[in-house]
């Protein structure tokens, strides 16, 4: 009898134990795409900037679609290369999916919002709480980033292809150079923090 007692008292040390450790090392939470929907319900606000407008205006909220434009598929067909919408080289600038592939998304994400927020600013699950917002280390910290000449540079070439030739660094239909500076002034869209 005293050995079994022995036994039930090492058994519920040893599951307090497990349970201790994983409270207090606990899992990081795996990053989500929530889609530039679930961005919108505050960056939509006009007191705060209204950001959501600012991109769906742009070039950026268009990109899945010119994959699907005529002159896409023919230029596909005509150097015999797989259609845009299922090429991986052109997914990987023209969707946030692809853009950060492998990362799972929720089901609020829509493969036709093409370039969304996420590309710029990283997968948002985990930073998207307002509370978090207000806080740029929080924001950081919760895998957020603050879009800059970096977060271009994987999709915009700083050379133009004039040639308009395949190349996994270069999409044939940036046949113009790439200037930071200038683009980056048509997509800013600044957070009013006071509000």
């Amino acid at each position: 009898m005293k050995y079994i007692s022995y036994l039930i008292f090492v058994i519920f040390i040893a599951v307090l134990l497990y349970f201790l450790n994983n409270a207090l090392e606990p899992k990081s939470e795996v990053l989500h795409i929530t889609g530039s929907a679930k961005c919108g319900e505050c960056h939509q606000l006009k007191n705060i900037g209204d950001q959501q407008s600012l991109w769906k205006s742009s070039k950026h909220s268009e990109a899945y679609q010119t994959l699907l434009s005529t002159e896409a598929t023919n230029f596909a067909k005509s150097n015999n290369i797989e259609e845009p919408v299922k090429n991986r080289l052109c997914l990987k600038c023209h969707t946030t999916e692809f853009h950060f592939e492998g990362t799972p998304k929720t089901s609020g994400y829509d493969i036709n919002e093409g370039v969304g927020c996420e590309s710029c600013h990283g997968a948002g699950s985990k930073y998207s709480p307002a509370w978090i917002m207000k806080d740029e280390n929080l924001f950081k910290s919760s895998g957020g980033i603050k879009g800059d000449e970096s977060s271009c540079k994987p999709c915009h070439s700083l050379k133009g292809n004039k040639e308009k030739k395949i190349s996994e660094n270069i999409c044939p239909f940036q046949t113009e150079d790439f200037d930071y500076r200038t683009e980056f002034q048509k997509i800013i869209h600044p957070l009013n923090k006071d509000k």
